[in-house]
C-alpha cells in the first residue's frame, strides 16, 4: 500500500457543502478526496485566473457523473512529513459557482501572516477516512 503524502484538511465551508451533499454521491466523493493523501500533485486540473476569478495556485477534480467539483490547493505548510491538500469549496457543477466561491475563500487566506495561516490550517478539519 502506498504512504500518505499530503494531510488533506477541509475549510469550514467546504465541509458544510460536504455534510449537505447527497448520500448517493458521496462514495465518489471520498474516493477522490482519499486519493488526494496520496496524489494530490498528480491529480486535478491547475486553475488559472478567468472572469472575476482569481484561482491561480489551485487545482480541481471534476466528479463528472455526480455533477461535483472539488477545489484544492496544496500549500507549503508542513506538519510531520505531509504537505496540506486545503479543500476550498465542494458543490455542484454549474457554471462558475464554484469558482466564485473558492476564489472568495482564497482570498480570505491570503491576508493572513503564516503564522496565522499554519493555526487556522491545525485548526479546520483533517480529513479522515474511518470517520465518515
Amino acid at each position: 500500500m502506498l504512504e500518505k503524502k499530503f494531510d488533506v484538511r477541509l475549510d469550514p465551508d467546504a465541509l458544510k457543502e460536504y455534510s449537505k451533499l447527497d448520500n448517493s454521491v458521496l462514495p465518489a466523493i471520498n474516493k477522490a478526496i482519499d486519493e488526494l493523501e496520496y496524489r494530490a500533485d498528480e491529480v486535478g486540473k491547475p486553475l488559472g485566473n478567468k472572469n472575476s476569478t482569481r484561482l491561480v495556485g489551485c487545482k480541481e477534480i471534476k466528479l463528472r457523473e455526480v455533477g461535483v467539483r472539488i477545489v484544492f490547493r496544496i500549500t507549503n505548510e508542513k506538519i510531520e512529513v505531509l504537505r496540506i491538500v486545503y479543500a476550498l469549496a465542494i458543490e455542484e457543477r454549474s457554471k462558475d459557482f464554484v469558482f466564485k466561491i473558492a476564489h472568495d475563500r482564497l482570498k480570505k487566506l491570503k491576508f493572513h501572516t503564516k503564522e496565522r495561516l499554519a493555526k487556522l490550517l491545525k485548526r479546520s478539519k483533517k480529513w479522515d477516512v474511518g470517520k465518515r
